[in-house]
């Protein structure tokens, strides 16, 4: 369906009409005919070269692994790329990335981390990025208008003016069968992967620092166990020394006290430098260099752990429903829908309107004996415009459009493979963090009473030694004993709060603030093993 009008009737001069003029023997010029036969040699030249390997149009399964459980090989050498030069941060400045002069509390350490961990920062940018893929894929429900101006001069002996012209274009789309829909909700379904993997990153620092922060806290504390356990082993040895000199002792028993100082300074300089790694672990997280400057304040002594006592049928309930990543998951696999359905509508036809309006216009002079018998003058200008409907059927596109379906439904079967391993994983997730806080609750409880019983044991072991009824093995037995009870609370501890901040991961719920419904070492034990199952 086509309408056209034009007020102007432009001159026929084979000049200004593009036309070259023809040979005498009415032929076209020898050097056309060479191009022609150049071009046909190079296409028949380059369709011979490329059946010489298989190609992909007719079977691309070829080129991925046979079956699930076989490797791929590739059959051509893969190409090397050089590394991309690394860029700077030009998003935050030096304020915020270096540690205030001030001891942080993991509530401090936990907004700096949210401002300035790249990874967040990654995945922002990467989420404003799929909002504006999804905006500019609507802009398909709009008509494309476009412009274009061109003029020209001539001049010589036989001739001179200028010819020019100026014209609008039109094209929208009718109909596609669903594609540009399709379109639409995949770049709609990205946005939310990609929204929704932002609030996953973000979980994951509210993990990864308190994890980081409590491990720095238990080192310190190891370094405090491990100077007391030095004093304790300093004083067991001034007592052999001192029963030595008094002739009720020998030198063997020196000698193991000696060895049980040299024992406990060896692990004191492994702790402090446990302490070390920790800080620089702790300053990773946030987001700072690991030779960063700072210092952190002491953690609360109790955790709010009476909302995690619940069975894990519950928890988990609450993790499928709550976890981002698994809700990226979900928008990937309607991403991939959208994706196949698309692939699926360039199969059919698409219904183009289309329009254009234009001015040109001439004005020259012109004096050939060739075409006239005396020099003429030219001079039109006018405006023209036409509008229509085009039908598109795709008729053969190079198997192009079915192996895009291929792909299409290839990727929709891994994205839904994809969400039943996340689902699993977070199940999994959940069952193993209930239990490690189960377990570290229960192991806080047994090391208090061991601690207890370790130090009653070496005071009296320590007086018995000092009265001459006990030998120093008895004595550094119980020195040891209460060195691996203070260890074993300190890790207790550590390990609690750890899997408390995995387990809030796990279920995808946020870091609470400290001090909210606080409870003691006891009770949080005592509720634990009583709703676990």
């Amino acid at each position: 369906m086509i309408f056209n009008r034009s007020k102007t009737i432009f001159p026929r001069h084979p000049k200004a009409m593009g036309y070259q003029r023809k040979t005498k023997a009415g032929s076209r010029p020898l050097g056309f005919q060479r191009i022609l036969w150049a071009v046909f040699l190079s296409w028949i030249l380059f369709w011979f070269c490329g059946c010489q390997k298989p190609l992909p149009e007719l079977d691309p399964n070829r080129f991925a692994p046979s079956a699930p459980g076989k490797y791929y090989k590739s059959e051509t050498k893969p190409k090397t790329t050089p590394p991309l030069p690394l860029e700077k941060n030009t998003t935050l400045d030096a304020a915020n990335l270096n540690p205030p002069a001030k001891k942080m509390t993991l509530a401090d350490l936990v907004d700096v981390a949210l401002r300035i961990n790249p990874s967040t920062q990654s995945s922002w940018e990467q989420a404003r990025a799929a909002a504006a893929d999804w905006a500019g894929s609507r802009g398909d429900y709009y008509p494309t208008i476009s412009g274009d101006a061109s003029g020209y001069g001539m001049g010589g002996d036989s001739s001179s003016g200028y010819y020019g012209t100026v014209g609008l274009s039109l094209s929208y789309l009718l109909l596609d069968f669903g594609g540009r829909a399709a379109t639409v909700e995949s770049a709609r379904q990205a946005l939310m992967a990609a929204n929704w993997n932002h609030n996953q990153g973000i979980q994951d620092i509210l993990r990864n620092v308190p994890q980081a922060y409590y491990t720095y806290l238990g080192n310190r504390a190891q370094v405090r166990a491990s100077e007391s356990d030095l004093e304790e082993a300093l004083t067991s040895l001034k007592s052999t020394e001192q029963r030595k000199k008094a002739g009720v002792s020998t030198i063997a028993d020196v000698l193991q006290a000696r060895a049980r100082v040299d024992q406990v300074r060896l692990d004191l300089v492994s702790n402090r430098g446990a302490v070390k790694i920790s800080r620089g672990n702790l300053a990773t997280a946030v987001g700072w260099p690991a030779n960063a400057d700072f210092d952190v304040a002491e953690g609360p002594e109790t955790l709010p752990l009476n909302d995690m006592a619940k069975n894990t049928k519950t928890l988990i309930s609450l993790a499928l429903r709550d976890r981002s990543d698994l809700a990226s998951a979900r928008a990937t696999v309607q991403q991939s829908q959208a994706a196949l359905r698309k692939a699926e509508s360039d199969l059919w036809p698409k219904l183009v309107a289309t329009g254009n309006v234009g001015w040109s216009g001439i004005d020259g002079s012109i004096s050939d004996s060739d075409y006239f018998e005396s020099g003429g003058n030219i001079s039109n200008s006018g405006v023209s415009y036409y509008g229509g409907l085009s039908l598109q059927i795709p008729i053969f596109e190079g198997f192009s459009l079915r192996n895009n379906v291929r792909a299409a439904e290839a990727r929709l079967k891994a994205s839904r493979a994809d969400l039943r391993q996340k689902e699993e994983s977070v199940i999994s997730d959940v069952w193993s963090a209930f239990y490690n806080m189960q377990t570290a609750a229960q192991q806080v409880d047994s090391s208090e009473t061991l601690l207890i019983s370790s130090k009653e044991s070496f005071r009296v072991s320590l007086a018995r030694y000092r009265a001459g009824v006990a030998e120093i093995v008895e004595l550094l037995n119980a020195q040891s004993t209460l060195t691996s009870a203070r260890a074993q609370r300190v890790q207790a501890r550590t390990d609690l709060f750890i899997s408390y901040a995995e387990l809030l991961h796990a279920i995808g719920a946020e870091l609470p603030a400290d001090g909210l419904n606080k409870m003691s070492m006891s009770q949080t034990h005592r509720e634990v093993s009583a709703n676990g199952r």
